[in-house]
């Protein structure tokens, strides 16, 4: 298991990463993939620590949780295979 100071030093790495290339760089470097990403993973770094509340980060500004199961029952309907099924 991590512990507690490994996960801020990666958050800390990735906020003076994400927020030096948003300052500094140009819209394309800014929406670049793995930026994107990396601002996602420290989103769940921030929600670990506690940084961020359950009920927010379950919210569309974060996990978009009625996206993905709109896309699962349309998976349900296309394959009739069933989300509550699935392990």
């Amino acid at each position: 298991m991590l512990t507690e100071q490994e996960i801020r030093s990666l958050k800390e790495e990735l906020e003076k990463l994400t927020g030096f290339i948003g300052e500094h760089g140009t819209d394309n470097e800014l929406h670049n993939r793995d930026v994107q990403f990396s601002c996602n993973v420290n989103d769940a770094l921030a929600w670990v620590l506690e940084e961020i509340q359950t009920v927010r980060f379950r919210s569309d500004d974060y996990l978009r949780l009625n996206n993905l199961k709109h896309i699962a029952k349309a998976i349900e309907i296309k394959t009739r295979k069933s989300l509550a099924n699935h392990k």
